[in-house]
This record gives structure tokens, sequence and C-alpha cells, in this order.
């Protein structure tokens, strides 16, 4: 009599990290039923594949006041009472009709809900940030749906599209993708006047349908290399809106490991619509002792040049500078450390500028529960300069209760609106009942140029969902 099939069978594992936001992974292990065979104690099949599963809420409790605003004015406040919920789904290693292990899935959401009425924001509002299939096959990996791409001439976009990706020989990869913008959600809000587009419409009717999905598209390319440490990659995107041409660039990026643990590396922007480097950056990290790091940087960028060409705020940028400098920090002992970094820049035709900053970091206490950081800062600017000292104490009281306080003091060479000086000061306490509950309750207060006084106050709740052992 032939050998019945095993009945499937599951094993779950459930974990929870502190380091990952309260992330709940979930590592499913499957036993496909072993067929009949002539030998009937023959092992089944066994496959694998990884589900993660991540979710967290926040409900916060927020009030903010200015007495009084700006120029004496008195400022109304407001209470408001937000209810965010973030969601991820990652499933790794799924097996496709074609071949075992194949199949990536990934999902990101959000959503949020105003517990009051908001006369600037919806009731109810929420976007998908990922949501694609990926499919593995030799060389190849084709990913298709909502993703991101970062880095590179791209800087980085999400888009609804295709993203095709090859391993070439030798180290090669060549990236290719397209589709359609995925247009942030401000675009849509109530009472929003789109000042940065170059559609006059716009100004007189703001209620003007702006999404035009089909028009916002975009496209690029990379070719890369990669040897041990060696790394090299040369990248162009396009990107169009309603208007025309918003972006088209193209970039190049690269770094060397030299003698001694020293790395050099290069990376630059070039728009090839105004044939002007956006950002270029060339830089050296070295440790010229087991205790000492050392890093040098040169940078030239037009922040400009960033923004979309069919923006009217494109033409109001400011123009390029250079920045050459570095940083270092001595690791003093296990409980101290000092960073220190200077830098100059140049405006082209303006006075040049400096920039210097100092600071000292340690454990107060040798349990290292008590962690102090003191800064101190002098600034260089063509129109104004200013000192700066910042001090922050962090102090984990148990594993469920920490605090931290904050100070920041900025003293002006010429005043700003008859001010002188801004100050901020700052603290929170948390308390973890649970892995999955965390209550936090923040405060701060500020005197600046732009308000008397600034006071905020918050209270956030958040709750991870777990799942149990499935039975």
């Amino acid at each position: 009599m032939p050998a019945r099939a095993r009945p499937e069978s599951r094993l779950v594992t459930l974990s929870i990290s502190r380091k990952a936001a309260l992330a709940t992974t979930l590592v499913v292990l499957s036993t496909q039923p072993a067929r009949a065979a002539n030998n009937a104690n023959s092992a089944a099949n066994f496959d694998r594949f990884e589900l993660s599963a991540h979710s967290e809420t926040y409900a916060e409790l927020f009030r903010r006041a200015l007495l009084p605003g700006p120029n004496g004015s008195v400022v109304s406040s407001d209470v408001t009472a937000p209810l965010y919920q973030y969601g991820s789904l990652q499933v790794r290693n799924l097996d496709a009709p074609w071949r075992k292990d194949s199949v990536d899935l990934d999902l990101a959401v959000w959503g949020r809900a105003w517990l009051e009425t908001s006369s600037t924001d919806r009731t109810f509002d929420g976007d998908v940030q990922v949501a694609s299939v990926r499919v593995r096959g030799g060389p190849l990996s084709f990913r298709l749906g909502r993703q991101q791409v970062a880095g590179g001439a791209a800087r980085f976009v999400r888009f609804d599209g295709l993203n095709v990706e090859t391993n070439l020989a030798s180290g090669l990869v060549l990236e290719l993708y397209g589709g359609w913008t995925a247009l942030p959600r401000w675009n849509e809000r109530l009472q929003y006047e789109h000042l940065g587009s170059a559609a006059d419409t716009l100004l007189r009717a703001p209620r003007v349908d702006v999404n035009q999905r089909e028009r916002h598209w975009l496209g690029g390319a990379r070719f890369g290399w990669a040897a041990g440490a060696q790394r090299a990659g040369i990248s162009f995107h396009e990107q169009h809106e309603p208007g025309g041409l918003a972006r088209r660039n193209a970039a190049l990026d690269a770094r060397t490991p030299l003698a001694h643990g020293a790395t050099l590396g290069a990376n630059a922007v070039f728009d090839l619509d105004r044939l002007r480097f956006a950002d270029a950056r060339l830089w050296l990290d070295t440790q010229p002792a087991r205790s000492v790091d050392l890093s040098l940087e040169y940078l030239h960028t037009e922040p400009a040049l960033f923004l979309s060409s069919q923006s009217v705020l494109s033409a109001f940028g400011g123009a390029g500078f250079e920045e050459a400098g570095g940083y270092a920090t001595w690791r003093a002992s296990h409980e101290l450390s000092l960073d220190g970094a200077a830098f100059v820049e140049m405006y082209g035709a303006e006075p040049p500028g400096a920039r210097a900053e100092i600071a000292a970091r340690c454990f107060a206490d040798s349990s290292r529960r008590t962690f102090v950081r003191l800064t101190y800062t002098r600034l260089l600017a063509p129109d104004n300069a200013y000192h700066s000292v910042r001090s922050s104490v962090s102090r984990r009281f148990s594993g469920r209760v920490r605090g931290t306080l904050e100070a920041y003091a900025y003293f002006y060479d010429k005043a700003i609106r008859n001010y002188r000086a801004s100050t901020v000061y700052a603290g929170t306490l948390s308390y973890e009942p649970s892995s999955q509950l965390s209550v936090l309750l923040g405060a701060s207060l500020s005197h600046s140029p732009y308000a008397s006084l600034d006071a905020q106050t918050q209270l956030r709740v958040s709750y991870s969902f777990g799942a149990g052992p499935l039975q």
C-alpha cells in the first residue's frame, strides 16, 4: 500500500527587537507534502521563506503657544491630537512556478487621523510609500510597482514603474528604471497655493487638478563596477512635469582604499540642461593613529540646481559656493572622546566665511547610564556671525525609564530684529512599561528674534501590534 503524503506543518518563531523600533519578525518554515514514491521513507522537501511585519501606532497630544507673537501680536494657541499608523511588510524568497526562492514582496504604508477638526488638514490622510514585487532569475532581476531609487543622478525619487537590474561579468552592474513620479501628498493639501508652479492658472484657481500623472514621468540608468572595497559608477536621470523638463542630470561616484587604511572618494552631479555642476565633492578618510579619525573634504554646490526647472523658485536660488575643511575625532578613553571641525567657505565676489566646532562627549558615571555632550561653534558669514554653545545630558534611569535635557544658546555679532541672542531649552522623559508600549513626554521653550516666547509640549503614546503564534 503506498505511503500517504505527509500533512503540511508550520513552525513559527516570534521575536521583538528593540533596536528595530518594536519590529515584529516572523520566520515561517513550511514543509511541503512529500510525494508518494517507491521509497516510503524518503524525506520531505523543505521550503523556507521569510516574512517580516512591522507596525507602529502613535497617538499625540500637542499644544503650541506664542506669547506674544511677532511684533507683539497675540496668537491663539491650539490643541491637536493626531493619530498616526505606520506599517510595513516584507516577504523574501518565495517560489515562482519557474524558479525557487525568486520572488520578493515589499509594502510600506502610513495613515493619519485628526481626532479634532482641522482647518488646514484632511481629517483622514495616508499614502502608499512602497508596493512592489521583485522577481529574480539568474543575473537578472525585475521590480514592478511603487518603489524608490536613491543616490547618483536620481538623488532620491519615488515612482510607479519598472526597475531592471543585471549583474554582468567582472563585478559590472547595469540598472535601468522608468515610470510615473509618485507625487507628494502635499500637492493636494487643502488651501494650498502652488507658488512654485510655472502655471499661472494654479494661483488663480488652486483647486485645479495638478496631478496629471501621465505628464509626471521619469527614467534613468546606472552603470557600476565593484571589486572588493573599490567602487565606481556613472548614472543618468531625467524627469518631466506638465510644464516640460524638470531636471536632466548625470552623475559620477567612486571610492578606493589607499595605504594605511585611508579611503579616497569622489562624487559629482552635473546638470545637463544648464551645463553646470549642481554638486561636486572630494573626500579623504584616514586613521593616522588607532584612537584618531581624520576626514578631509572639498565641496562645490549650487543648491538652486536641485530645484525643478519648472519651478519659479529656481530663479531665486542663491549662487553656488565652495567649502573646504575637515573633521577630526580623538577617543581619549572608553568614556571620553573629542570632536573638532573647521571649514572655509568661498562665495565668489562676497567676502569668505568660515565655521569651526569643538565638542566633548563622555559618560559621566562608571555604570555608563549618564551621557553628556558639550559643543562650541563659531560661524562667520558675509552678512552676520554668531557664537553658539550647545549642551545635552541623557540619563538611563532603568531599563524602562530614560530622560534627556538640552540647552542651546546663540549669540549674534549683529542684532537681528533688536535681538542679540537666542536660547532653546528642551527635555524628554520616556517610559516603556512593555516591549510593545512606549510613552514619551516632551517640552521645549525658546526665545528668538521671531518669537519672544515659544512654548511647546507633547505627549506621545506608541504601541506596536504584534502577532501571536499560529495555532
